[in-house]
């Protein structure tokens, strides 16, 4: 299966899955607004819920205001719980019914029975000028804010809805919004509803929902991450950095139609237009909706085509350049705002290390939380996992929330690499051992995930290059001796209760760099391929076999790729092979046929020139096939990334690629996406990680409990 034929969770699977619902500086605002929390509850009672919508400088007066639930369980849709209006100062409230189930009443909502979704607010039109104009109403003035599930709503639940905190919404949920009906949802299962019940946490690090303004910056003390067991020393802090300018921008933008007397007139007009919307194949929705009729349309446009090409793929720079010049400069409401033009509209953050706080135990120890970190993997709850390659470097854990939640040292030489197993240990590479670390403490699927403790696997002298795991518990990694490479297998480790050594060796043939490799799809139950790149003009298919000149039970196959040093490998659901070219930053397709795989045609081998490709390592795949490339030589702004799509003559990135200043990207080497579809990148020598919010499909994590469910590397 390639393309786009994705299949929703059905049957035993969705059933099976649902067990993983157990437990999961300078900033002056409008004119009108506060730099402060404004009195949040002037019109609420202790059962009620409130707002407050302003638009640049002014009030949103008599625009309707919806409460929904967000689809999130299987047999509930995307449901409307209550509807009202703005007052005279664009403030709202919703009254909660204290029997669940009821019907909506006005503005008196009801929490469904049988399930506790998310509950969001949207508004639309209204007077947005404060003319006392009551016949005025701008129907593009669209508004979004999170409150939280619905039975911990109370009467602190506050929102201050502004065009800063509806882009910052849009940014962080945009994945789960479908454009053509504008409502929320995602899959019925508990995965899914654990990882998007705690998208506010996003939003929080990118803008106050009490304020209506961007942050600057954000810290971020050491808390238990979601889902199992954390392991750090509590002093650890973290810094969160948005691109708040960027961030300012867009707002700005939206300003200028919002602030408009109806969405006819030329702001509205040409915000609309500009706002290119996606690719087709692309986005997790695939929704087709015709042109933008709103602001929140417009955010979702340039959030999930941040080019803002066309679909023949040209146009971007034309519409970046209309969208900016709606932005008023130095007397827009929101600052700081660029004073640039942008060459995409994604938004990162960075998250760095604050003081030389060390944090190698609960009590203190060796090394930084984030250390020069070289390799990146996403577990079953979205926490972020990562090795820090400094000497004696830890291995490190952010929460699903970007608080530093694990930090433990294993080793005193450098990491290399990392993976997360069918039990939810996590696999790290460094010096000349490859260690098993689970966190314990797990609270999902029933029978999978060890109890805590480390398990170090000697590896006979070798220094491991790269390691991943399959469906049925064995780990792999790769090495090199006398410049020959290498694959190593430890059979079922990943369940093991003692060590397994010496490593197996399966493969002696894999090219002299076999930096990168990655398992294929074969059955829930059964053992895959092993995928390895070379350094060289080929990748390896190692295939488990009895016949003749095995080695270790497994044979080599080689497949000539595009390039002469081929480094990142990774694999789809339908078990395309996308390969990386380091030298050339060319980036090959290889698809099934039979039993043998053939280049893709139509567009492939995909060239470096029109997606800013430079020199290219470990590439990853989102939810609907598009590879996300890391380039690990700086472009024009510092750092970059590169998209492109399943389809390959489709480049989703600009030609300079996705640009950051060096405090985001910086010679980048590694990838991950998570289920929310945010972009995870670390590069040579940094002592940060940064994340692209909301800017891939999401993609079901980690890969290999995806082999033991028959959702690998597809949709969550």
């Amino acid at each position: 299966m390639i393309g786009n034929s994705f299949a929703r969770l059905t049957g035993s699977k969705r059933n099976l899955l649902a067990l993983l619902a157990t437990s999961f500086v300078f900033t002056s605002g409008c004119a009108n607004m506060s730099s402060t929390a404004p009195v949040s509850n002037s019109l609420t009672t202790p059962a009620s819920l409130s707002g407050r919508i302003h638009g640049g400088n002014q009030p949103v007066i008599g625009a309707t205001v919806k409460l929904w639930y967000a689809g999130q369980s299987t047999g509930f849709s995307p449901t409307l719980g209550a509807t009202t209006t703005t007052d005279s100062t664009g403030s709202f409230t919703f009254t909660k019914n204290p029997t669940n189930g009821q019907a909506p009443a006005g503005n008196m909502y009801s929490c469904p029975s049988g399930t506790d979704p998310l509950v969001y607010v949207m508004s639309k039109g209204g007077n947005t000028q404060n003319n006392g104009n009551a016949t005025q109403n701008n129907s593009a003035a669209a508004f979004i804010a999170i409150y939280d599930v619905c039975s911990r709503l109370s009467g602190a639940n506050f929102v201050y809805m502004t065009e800063v905190t509806t882009t910052a919404t849009m940014a962080a949920i945009g994945q789960f919004f479908n454009p053509s009906a504008e409502t929320i949802s995602a899959d019925g299962t508990g995965q899914q509803y654990i990882i998007m019940n705690g998208i506010s946490k996003t939003v929080a690090l990118l803008a106050d929902t009490t304020t209506g303004l961007s942050k600057a910056s954000t810290d971020l003390s050491a808390a238990s991450p979601v889902g199992h067991t954390g392991n750090i020393n509590p002093a650890v802090v973290v810094t969160a950095t948005p691109e708040q300018s960027k961030l300012n921008l867009i707002a700005n933008i939206l300003s200028a139609c919002v602030n408009s007397a109806s969405a006819s007139d030329a702001p509205c007009v040409s915000l609309l237009a500009a706002a290119a919307p996606p690719i087709a194949n692309t986005t997790n929705f695939n929704a087709t909706y015709g042109s933008n009729t709103d602001t929140l349309q417009v955010l979702y446009a340039l959030f999930q085509n941040p080019s803002s090409n066309s679909s023949a793929g040209t146009g971007g720079a034309a519409n970046i350049t209309t969208l900016f010049g709606l932005a008023g400069g130095v007397g827009a409401p929101y600052q700081p705002s660029l004073a640039t033009a942008p060459t995409d509209w994604t938004l990162g953050v960075q998250y760095a290390s604050k003081g030389n706080v060390s944090c190698g135990t609960p009590t203190g120890g060796t090394g930084d939380f984030i250390n020069s970190p070289v390799d990146i993997t996403i577990d079953a709850f979205n926490n972020v996992w990562f090795a820090n390659s400094q000497t004696g470097g830890n291995l490190s854990e952010l929460s699903s929330s970007g608080a530093p939640a694990t930090c433990v040292n294993l080793d005193a030489g450098k990491a290399t690499s990392l993976a997360i197993d069918g039990q939810q240990s996590v696999w790290l590479g460094a010096g000349t051992t490859m260690y098993r670390y689970s966190p314990g403490g797990f609270s999902n699927i029933t029978g999978i995930g060890l109890t805590a403790g480390t398990l170090p696997f000697p590896t006979g002298g070798l220094t491991p290059l790269a390691v991943t795991a399959d469906g049925v518990d064995n780990v792999y990694f790769t090495a090199t001796a006398s410049s020959t490479g290498s694959v190593y297998l430890l059979s079922g480790a990943a369940k093991a209760s003692a060590v397994v050594a010496p490593p197996t060796q399966i493969s002696s043939t894999v090219g002299a760099s076999p930096l990168r490799l990655f398992p294929d799809f074969k059955g829930s139950a059964t053992q895959g391929d092993i995928w390895v790149t070379s350094g060289s003009t080929f990748v390896s298919q190692v295939q488990p076999s009895t016949g003749s000149g095995n080695l270790g039970g497994f044979i080599t196959n080689p497949f000539t790729v595009s390039g002469t040093d081929s480094y990142g490998v990774t694999v789809s659901h339908g078990n395309n092979i996308f390969v990386s070219d380091l030298t050339s930053g060319a980036i090959t397709r290889l698809d099934p046929s039979g039993t043998t795989w053939v280049p893709a045609s139509s567009g492939w081998p995909f060239t470096a020139a029109t997606a800013g490709i430079s020199s290219p390592t470990g590439i990853a795949i989102d939810g609907r096939l598009n590879t996300w490339i890391p380039n690990n030589a700086n472009g024009t702004s510092t750092g970059s990334l590169s998209e492109i799509s399943f389809f390959g003559a489709n480049p989703l990135s600009p030609s300079t690629g996705f640009q950051k200043t060096s405090s985001l990207l910086n010679s980048s080497r590694a990838v991950a996406i998570d289920q929310a579809g945010n972009v995870w990148v670390v590069g040579d020598g940094n002592n940060y990680i940064t994340e692209l919010v909301g800017s891939a499909v999401p993609i079901f994590q980690p890969v290999a409990i995806g082999l033991k469910f028959g959702r690998f590397q597809n949709l969550p």
